[in-house]
């Protein structure tokens, strides 16, 4: 049977070879220049894999990045017992950590001086010296052994008491009075970011490619300087929300670079966006921090139960402190993503991929044909291994 225009050809390729009938002629072992519909499936999902490997000869690195940040600004507080007004700046609010910062947005402080004083946790709450061990420590400092009096009383009217300890008196209250700072919201957060991306090396091939945010320019709102109220409303938040109880957030400076179109055409995305750490059903909500000041603090008032010491360390006086617990943001900055560029080592192993790939579709899709398709098993051996010989006239096919 001539079959010299049955089937279109995309390529010639010929092998010489004789057939058990002693034919000399050549044999096609690729279904493919035939039509085949299995076949033609194979390479679309040849084609598939080329497009899910998109920059495949590109080299993948992962940013790694160094953030240097500077808040600045200035605040008010009223004081709710003499109504003064005072001016606090980031030296008072702000507390560092690497690639991160608290801000206090709310303050409750407590006076304080060494001495003895009434405990102020429930756990401390006595009817007599029995339940107050001598020497035993607790929530608000060692115990004296003494079961005394306190300012404040149960539901029913009656005095509470509470085991004497040793410590700084008074304790904190177990309820917090909170006063709001004003302008929070405006501090600035300067950023100072390089990043690395390590394995690719620079222009001069000395180093890793490397990309600041400085590039000589000035601080810039909007690319390396933001304000409080900026990083907050990204998350979906206000100062006014978080000002009371704090919450804690993490912003994600997260590059895509091309790397072959050179490091001046890296960036980040921005606006950035400020993302919630703590799940809100979590068991601490919010977020505060104490720290002690020592800015004219003078000394405690005398109160109920409370016997300030004379004697420091250095001599007679007092021993005092203010205790302040800060509530307010806590806001860290962390470089995520890539950086991408041409490399031949890539570009090699993705092409050997892609080979090895295609002969192992190959042998699947053959398998499936020739021991899984039932009584069609037998025709696609025959049509797959057909044999074409060439005559004066073309190529004629006989099947094996």
């Amino acid at each position: 049977m001539d079959h010299r225009h049955a089937h279109r050809r995309k390529t010639v390729s010929t092998v010489p070879t004789v057939t058990s009938r002693g034919h000399h002629g050549t044999v096609v072992h690729d279904a493919e220049e035939r039509g085949d519909p299995i076949v033609a499936a194979r390479g679309a999902v040849l084609r598939s894999r080329r497009g899910c490997l998109g920059r495949g000869y590109q080299r993948t690195s992962r940013a790694v990045g160094n953030i240097g940040l500077k808040v600045k600004g200035q605040a008010t507080l009223r004081d709710a017992t003499t109504g003064a007004t005072l001016v606090y700046d980031a030296n008072d609010l702000v507390m560092y950590e690497p690639s991160g910062f608290f801000i206090a947005t709310a303050l409750a402080t407590t006076l304080q001086a060494r001495g003895r004083c009434p405990g102020m946790d429930e756990d401390e709450t006595c009817e007599d010296a029995s339940a107050c061990v001598v020497g035993t420590f607790s929530p608000s400092g060692r115990m004296t052994g003494q079961c005394v009096a306190t300012a404040l009383k149960d539901e029913d009217g009656k005095v509470v008491k509470r085991c004497e300890v040793e410590g700084w008196c008074p304790g904190e209250p177990e309820k917090d009075e909170v006063t709001v700072l004003e302008n929070v919201g405006n501090f600035t957060v300067f950023t100072r970011i390089s990043v690395e991306f390590p394995g690719i090396p620079d222009e001069d091939g000395e180093g890793n490619m490397l990309w600041t945010n400085l590039n000589g320019t000035k601080p810039t709102l909007g690319w390396n300087l933001w304000t409080i109220n900026d990083l907050l409303e990204s998350g979906g938040m206000s100062v006014k929300e978080v000002a009371r109880k704090g919450w804690d957030g993490r912003v994600d400076v997260e590059f895509d670079c091309n790397l072959d179109r050179g490091i001046d055409a890296c960036a980040p995305k921005t606006p950035y966006t400020l993302k919630q750490v703590m799940h809100p059903n979590t068991l601490s909500e919010g977020f505060n921090i104490r720290w002690i000041s020592g800015q004219n603090v003078g000394e405690p008032s005398a109160q109920a139960g409370v016997v300030y010491s004379n004697e420091t360390a250095n001599g007679p006086g007092k021993d005092v402190r203010l205790l302040v617990k800060g509530y307010g943001p806590r806001i860290r900055f962390e470089v995520t993503g890539v950086g991408r560029k041409f490399d031949w080592l890539t570009l090699s192993t993705t092409v050997g991929a892609g080979v090895a790939f295609l002969g192992i579709a190959s042998l699947v899709v053959n398998a499936v044909m020739m021991y899984c398709s039932g009584p069609k098993s037998k025709q696609y051996e025959s049509w797959l291994f057909a044999e074409f010989h060439d005559t004066p006239y073309g190529s004629t096919e006989e099947a094996t």
